[in-house]
């Protein structure tokens, strides 16, 4: 199973270099991007079946020593979690790709940059080792701003230039607790035996403080969520948006890998503060998602708030849960990419056919009734397993804070309703004079979201169901 992580980490960079060498305006370089990201959903599944056959629930590791005479090592291994997640940001980004419009898919820097992305965040998620964890962890900040700087539509300058400043402190004071562990192990750390680390209070609460700092930098919780916002406002191209609400994701896998090994007992205290802040956000983002009226800010507000959730769920339940957080992230990243495509889909043949768009979906049915379904499983329905999931892990939630619990159902209630309220929008609102002429989406788009429901009814019973036993 080593050659396998092997190959998971080089088929992206291959993709690189494919489409590095296609020609300017090649349509061929979107299908490379095709075949790169289904070729390594096909690798995924195999490891799943491998994880799935070990006792242990992780995959064998790959080893490379590097600067021998430094004591770093750099490992990649895999396990259940990691590869759920893996998974699910294969399936986003190959959403994601597939939302392009025909004269996107001829944007070599574009496709291009998704795959060098690809890359990154599958070096950090299998990266099990401090050094490597820590060199995806910063690098994979170069290909977002490079493709919200070129293609987001981002109005103030500004706002780029303050969330790569964030992104680049993250960076920094992560490398501060990776040199002090460095330090104090005499050589690099694995992910797994940073506990075993034998460091002094101080310098330990100095890495809690380094690592919350880092990962809290891409989540968006208060003071940070203002700068997520205003990155994805003007957003309009399906994979840059998808990959700018990818970044979260990282932080909460950060917080997964360190919660449990590297609070100390007298940072504790501050435990109660950040379930403040992160309810409080969440409350926040949940009524500012309510009242907007476009549907693609009521979506981030929608990924705000659940982020914030897992969040909670990470740092108040113990190691038990880790398993139902997976399998709802699983489900969450696929569903909200979906309706990001969608959404975007439906404002492009409003602007191409004249038509208000609160009224689009009236005049395309095939589309409408796909969105519907998403819709309905982002907001609860019992079709996938993030419905039982989500309910273990906010019922674990009440047990341990019931105040928190009451804030975290708020806030769901709230976004839910108004994520829920664009289905009753979805009638005619012509206009006087206008010849409403929109086209729908075509069979072959059709049939690929209609895979995409099948994915989430085979959860329902078993999130799991692919791999063979």
């Amino acid at each position: 199973m080593a050659n396998l992580l092997l190959i998971l980490l080089i088929i992206p960079l291959l993709g690189c270099l494919f489409t590095m060498a296609a020609k300017k305006n090649d349509v061929n370089a979107f299908y490379v991007v095709l075949f790169t990201i289904a070729s390594n959903i096909a690798v995924v599944l195999r490891l799943l079946q491998a994880v799935a056959a070990n006792t242990d629930g992780t995959a064998e590791y790959y080893t490379y020593t590097w600067l021998k005479s430094l004591n770093i090592e750099l490992s990649f291994g895999a396990d259940l979690f990691s590869l759920l997640l893996l998974f699910g940001v294969y399936m986003a980004l190959l959403i994601g790709v597939v939302g392009l419009l025909p004269q996107q898919r001829k944007h070599k820097s574009l496709l291009l940059l998704t795959l060098y992305f690809m890359w990154n965040i599958t070096g950090f998620l299998t990266a099990r080792d401090m050094f490597s964890f820590y060199i995806f962890f910063a690098a994979m900040v170069l290909p977002l701003l490079m493709l919200v700087g070129m293609f987001g539509n981002v109005r103030k300058v500004s706002v780029l230039y303050v969330h790569f400043s964030l992104s680049l402190v993250g960076a920094l004071v992560l490398l501060i607790a990776v040199l002090v562990m460095y330090r104090f192990n005499h050589g690099n750390a694995e992910l797994l035996s940073v506990a075993l680390v034998a460091m002094p209070k101080y310098a330990a609460f100095v890495v809690w403080v380094c690592v919350c700092a880092a990962f809290l930098s891409r989540i968006p919780i208060w003071p940070f969520h203002h700068w997520f916002a205003a990155i994805s406002a003007g957003i309009k191209n399906p994979p840059v948006y998808i990959i700018a609400n990818l970044m979260p994701l990282t932080g909460l896998y950060g917080f997964m890998r360190f919660w449990q090994l590297t609070v100390p007992e007298s940072a504790e205290a501050f435990l109660p503060i950040m379930t403040i802040f992160g309810v409080a956000t969440m409350l926040f983002a949940a009524l500012i998602g309510i009242s907007h009226k476009d549907f693609l800010p009521k979506l981030f507000s929608y990924s705000a708030v659940y982020y914030l959730l897992f969040l909670l769920c990470i740092v108040l339940l113990d190691s038990q849960y880790e398993k139902n957080i997976a399998y709802s992230l699983f489900i969450f990243l696929i569903v909200n990419a979906s309706l990001t495509v969608l959404d975007l889909w439906s404002e492009n043949a409003c602007a191409e056919g004249h038509c208000d768009y609160r009224g689009i979906l009236a005049y395309m049915p095939k589309l409408s009734r796909i969105f519907a379904f998403f819709v309905l499983v982002a907001v609860g329905l019992p079709i996938s397993s993030m419905f039982w999931n989500n309910f273990v892990l906010i019922s674990a939630l009440f047990k341990i804070n019931f105040a928190a619990g009451i804030g975290v159902m708020t806030a769901i209630t709230l976004i839910c309703m108004g994520v829920t309220y664009e289905l009753f929008m979805m009638r005619s609102l012509k206009r006087i004079g206008v010849n409403v002429s929109v086209e729908d989406i075509s069979d072959r788009q059709r049939a690929f979201f209609m895979a995409v429901v099948l994915l989430l009814f085979l959860s329902f019973f078993d999130p799991l169901w692919f791999v063979l036993s």
